[in-house]
């Protein structure tokens, strides 16, 4: 090989800075994206594991709550349809009580979840607002797994002093036992 000229070698200086820079270029790049996605997995782990301490904390507030669902809540004895007509008639019982007019009312059929299987009836009322309040505090008891799943509110057209309201109303029973 012949020797490089003092311009061949200025040449080669430049473009062996050139290409330094831009290998250095690339690897810092490289290494700054790898630092922030290590950061972020950092706090995603880092909130994942004072989630897990939170829970492991509450873990004997939730089996007891869970102890209490497994006393309390109760099973489906009846087939579905007595099952309904016993929350038909107990919703009609509590709104004779109360002073609520059940206009019109129906049977839904059940809805089996993983959690809980739930009879459903769907009612529509009329009375005034303190009767109405009357019976949303009477159904929802704790221990008797009533729910509301869906209401409709509205004061009546004709009378100002008066609520219509449509209801889903149902109640939660223990999930059946699973088959094997």
């Amino acid at each position: 090989m012949t020797e490089m000229s003092a311009r061949e070698r200025m040449m080669a200086t430049i473009v062996g800075i050139a290409v330094f820079l831009v290998v250095t270029y690339l690897v810092v790049d490289y290494f700054l994206k790898n630092q922030t996605r290590l950061r972020g997995e950092l706090a995603r782990n880092a909130n994942a594991l004072v989630v897990m301490r939170r829970q492991l904390a509450e873990k004997p507030m939730w089996d007891q709550r869970e102890a209490w669902l497994q006393a309390k809540q109760p099973k489906l004895t009846t087939s579905e349809d007595v099952a309904g007509n016993q929350l038909l008639n107990h919703v009609k019982e509590v709104a004779k009580k109360n002073a609520v007019e059940v206009t019109s009312q129906a049977l839904r059929p059940a809805a089996h979840q993983p959690d809980y299987s739930a009879i459903s009836v769907d009612i529509e009322t009329t009375s005034t607002w303190p009767s109405l309040i009357g019976l949303l505090r009477e159904l929802q008891a704790p221990e008797q797994f009533v729910v509301f799943e869906s209401v409709n509110l509205k004061i009546d057209d004709k009378d100002a002093t008066q609520m219509r309201a449509v209801f889903k109303i149902a109640q939660w029973f223990a999930p059946a036992p699973k088959i094997k």
